[in-house]
């Protein structure tokens, strides 16, 4: 007969594919891995967050965290770590955007699990999906060069599209200024802008809202980055 545990607390964050907040609890003992590979216990399939990214731990009572060698590290509380490091209840730990939050076990999770993404991201510009296998998924363009491909195991796109239809590289978006630019990198399928093809090598200059199409998955460009409500909805700079 099975031993039936107590969780003494749990670990709760975002779901990048359905903007709903999760949780998993943790017991004496455990050693909970995170990363995006489905093998871990905890898995964020970002494309920022490494393959194994981190472990999370609990003996005899006392939180542990440990980053694994992650590409983008792990940082609690706005501190990165290194190492074996104590986690404490309430503490937070970003995974470079994703969140994830230790709570005692009689906590609820709140909304806010959601907001913490959006905080972090601060006033980034985002690509949000709107058709595709990951529809409602938003990326943060955290860095003034981002490469956006076809999602394998061995990818290191900054964006990794979970798309057949997209190429290994597809595309490429840079920060000039405060404007962005997209170039489209011989992709088979394409890419276009409002459906205007992006061809020839020629960069195409991005406004708010304006509709990206990777092959087969559409995303909407935002100059910052959409907040979650309680609706389910998302807004962008206030507005609905």
């Amino acid at each position: 007969m099975n031993e039936q545990r107590t969780p003494l607390a749990k670990l709760v964050w975002l779901d990048p594919f359905t903007s709903k907040t999760r949780e998993h609890p943790i017991c004496e003992g455990d050693k909970l891995t995170i990363g995006r590979s489905a093998m871990n216990d905890i898995q964020i399939a970002e494309g920022h967050i490494s393959r194994q990214h981190a472990v999370v731990a609990c003996q005899e009572g006392a939180f542990t965290i440990d980053d694994v060698g992650s590409a983008n590290g792990t940082f609690v509380n706005g501190v990165q770590v290194y190492g074996e490091n104590e986690l404490a209840i309430g503490d937070e730990v970003h995974l470079f955007v994703s969140v994830l939050k230790l709570m005692s076990t009689s906590d609820r999770a709140p909304r806010d699990a959601a907001d913490r993404v959006s905080a972090v991201a601060g006033d980034r510009a985002s690509l949000r999906i709107t058709r595709g296998p990951q529809h409602g998924q938003v990326f943060a363009l955290l860095k003034e060069e981002m490469y956006i491909g076809r999602s394998t195991p061995n990818s290191n796109w900054e964006i990794a599209l979970q798309d057949p239809t997209v190429s290994r590289p597809h595309a490429f978006l840079v920060k000039e200024g405060r404007a962005w630019k997209i170039y489209d990198l011989g992709s088979i399928n394409g890419t276009a802008v409002n459906s205007q093809p992006v061809t020839g090598g020629k960069a195409q200059l991005l406004r708010d809202g304006d509709r990206i199409i990777f092959g087969g998955t559409m995303t909407v460009f935002h100059t910052g980055f959409p907040a979650i409500i309680s609706t389910g909805e998302r807004v962008q700079n206030g507005q609905t």
